[in-house]
């Protein structure tokens, strides 16, 4: 990962889920259950196709894995991931 300044950070990435929570679902208490997770940097409620958008850091090589076992076990709905490997700031 690049910082804008040009530094490298070797090792580090950024995973954001995507997810369409069942209808219904109270997106309130599942993203205090989201942030409450030790990667979890971020959690967005969102409009449209994908109800929240989870941002996870995370070091190469060490999975988040309790973020997608509380997805699959909490939430119980479809999602998909992108991950970041530079990141520029202003």
């Amino acid at each position: 990962m690049r910082t804008r300044n040009g530094n490298k950070k070797r090792g580090v990435l950024h995973r954001f889920y995507l997810i369409e929570p069942k209808e219904n679902a109270d997106l309130d208490k599942l993203a205090d259950g989201l942030i409450s997770l030790k990667p979890v940097e971020e959690v967005l409620i969102a409009d449209g196709n994908y109800g929240l958008v989870v941002k996870v850091r995370f070091q190469i090589g060490k999975e988040p894995s309790n973020v997608v076992d509380f997805i699959t076990r909490k939430i119980g709905s479809r999602f998909g991931t992108l991950d970041s490997y530079y990141q520029y700031r202003k």
